[in-house]
């Protein structure tokens, strides 16, 4: 008995060897993936090299083209005076424009960030400050081949600027002559909005999922500079809302429910938690498929504690009492048995929504919206809770029919965009003021300035993506290294900021999993093999698909060693991820 268990000592010593070999080598010949540059921890550093010396004078200042490398038309400008003295820009107009002027707060250390130069050009900008003044000469690169200046279709022009973004390109602001102005050379999308403080805010380059989910929101100067960026669990599409404290309103999703773009958030702006949600889904039970409501723009109106939601595959505006989340009115054609006692009937003839896009709101209890379909009308309605009707106040035929349409309501004007054209309309007139190269998603009609300070400091990184869901483990025992499934799944893995990133291109029939291993710990992920998860792509078994798959930070930590099973057989891809 003795020499029994003396021998399977031995064999279980030979084995945990072998093991340890086997582990050695593997750990040996990983590498780690490579891992993409953080904004945040970037901007940090190029803002401590800008400002590790301001000893400038205003007769010789410092002057930074792109401080961040992220807004090629921007600049700031760096000097010292002996005294607390406002400074005053000017940025000079070419060709008849009108100057481009702001004063700042008195400071002694002078920080100005310079807007609207002209790209391509010698741009004149002047300062003055404590009774001096300088003029400076800022030399501005091209335009990238991706973006064209656009024509101007109206000589009659406002100097105002149109700030617009497009659903996969660049956030661009073009002046009343076509001209670009500003733009960042990064994808930030969906609505391009001023907040109260003076910063904007869009949606986060990064995608969440297939086909245009956002990571988040991201708040920003018009240097570039991130402020804050917010991670939301459901990502972000289409529209967001500005609450009086500070708090933003977010069109969001629910994936976990098999329905998409039917979620609202409230993301505290403090902390960036989920403080409120509504599921419209909740509310309207239905099975009319996944996409069945389509939010695309929601509106709050204080004077009533109500959010109205435009919802285009439903043909329906849906107000909703914020407080209890319950439903208050619909304004639709029809709506099923159980929620017909919510439609409000109309008073005196109406046009009713037609895939309804871009809500604003013009007033208490009025909203107006943009009616797809063959020809596009601008449609205003005003709600009598009273006696539950509602009238039409505005019905303006936009002339054209467009996929890609929106509004901007400022000052009793309305900015229309409607693929590559915009569009302005004041006292029910229409005239269109701007071609553009590409098409628009949103457009915000805005001053260059606002108030805004340049704030030293961090930018920082709030709220959470969610856990990713992981499904029951696998032996991954018998596994293989054959470097040749790179190129044959098309495969590119690396680390964001904050989650591994795998893309592939499979196809549809195939079984994928991903398996992370840490000897400790052991995650197994089925990947959904399609190009919209959440929506039936209508791929055949045999066609290629391409695939992003995300695995998110959160609880996760350590070093994870990565693995591909496919159709049963699993590749060790001697690649490492570090997660934090």
């Amino acid at each position: 008995g003795i020499m029994k268990s003396k021998y399977k000592y031995l064999i279980l010593i030979a084995i945990t060897i072998l093991a340890s070999i086997g582990i050695y080598e593997y750990i040996e010949a990983a590498t780690p993936v490579d891992t993409e540059e953080d904004i945040i921890a970037y901007q940090a550093n190029r803002e401590s090299e800008i400002l590790s010396n301001t000893n400038y004078s205003i007769d010789n200042p410092n002057v930074i083209l792109d401080p961040y490398n992220i807004s090629p038309l921007t600049a700031i400008v760096v000097f010292q005076t002996s005294d607390l003295s406002t400074a005053t820009i000017t940025v000079k107009g070419k060709d008849g424009d009108k100057d481009i002027t702001n004063t700042f707060l008195p400071s002694k250390t002078h920080i100005l960030p310079i807007y609207g130069l002209y790209p391509d050009y010698e741009n004149t900008v002047i300062i003055s400050s404590s009774g001096e003044e300088k003029t400076l000469t800022i030399q501005t690169n091209p335009l990238p081949e991706d973006l064209k200046n656009g024509k101007s279709l109206d000589s009659d022009n406002e100097n105002e600027f149109f700030f617009t973004t497009s659903e996969n390109g660049k956030p661009v602001g073009y002046d009343k002559n076509g001209n670009i102005r500003w733009y960042l050379n990064k994808n930030y999308k969906w609505d391009f909005m001023r907040l109260s403080n003076g910063h904007i805010l869009m949606g986060n380059d990064h995608l969440m999922s297939a086909p245009y989910y956002s990571t988040g929101l991201v708040e920003m100067d018009m240097l570039g500079k991130v402020y804050f960026e917010y991670n939301i669990p459901g990502g972000y599409h289409h529209d967001v809302y500005e609450l009086s404290n500070g708090n933003f309103l977010v069109a969001s999703n629910n994936f976990g429910s098999g329905t998409i773009e039917d979620y609202i958030v409230e993301i505290d702006r403090n902390t960036g938690e989920i403080v409120k949600n509504i599921d419209l889904y909740d509310l309207m039970p239905n099975d009319d498929g996944a996409d069945w409501f389509k939010m695309n723009s929601l509106v709050y109106d204080a004077s009533t504690n109500s959010i109205t939601i435009a919802g285009s595959n439903k043909d329906m505006l849906l107000n909703i009492d914020y407080a209890s989340g319950e439903i208050n009115w619909i304004i639709a054609e029809k709506a099923s048995k159980k929620y017909e006692k919510y439609l409000l009937k109309a008073n005196g003839e109406v046009t009713l929504p037609s895939n309804p896009q871009g809500l604003v709101l013009t007033g208490n209890n009025k909203f107006a919206f943009i009616n797809g379909g063959d020809e596009n009308h601008l449609i205003e309605y005003e709600v009598n809770l009273n006696n539950k009707t509602f009238k039409e106040t505005k019905n303006i035929n936009l002339n054209d029919s467009a996929d890609n349409v929106n509004l901007d309501y400022r000052d009793n004007t309305f900015i229309v965009n409607q693929d590559n054209v915009l569009k302005k309309i004041t006292n029910d007139e229409v005239t269109s003021i701007i071609e553009t190269d590409h098409n628009i998603y949103s457009t915000s009609y805005m001053n260059m300035y606002a108030g805004d300070v340049y704030i030293v400091g961090s930018g920082q990184r709030l709220g959470s993506m969610g856990v990713t869901e992981t499904t029951k483990n696998t032996s991954i025992l018998f596994w293989k290294t054959d470097n040749s499934v790179f190129d044959k799944y098309n495969l590119n893995i690396y680390k964001d900021i904050n989650r591994l990133v795998i893309n592939g291109t499979f196809k549809k029939s195939d079984d994928v999993k991903i398996i992370l291993d840490n000897v400790l710990d052991k995650k197994t992920y089925d990947v959904i093999i399609s190009e919209t998860p959440y929506i039936n792509d209508n791929k055949k078994d045999n066609e290629k698909v391409n695939v992003s798959y995300y695995i998110n930070e959160d609880e996760m930590a350590g070093k994870y060693y990565i693995y591909l099973k496919v159709n049963g057989t699993t590749y060790k891809l001697q690649k490492y991820v570090n997660f934090y």
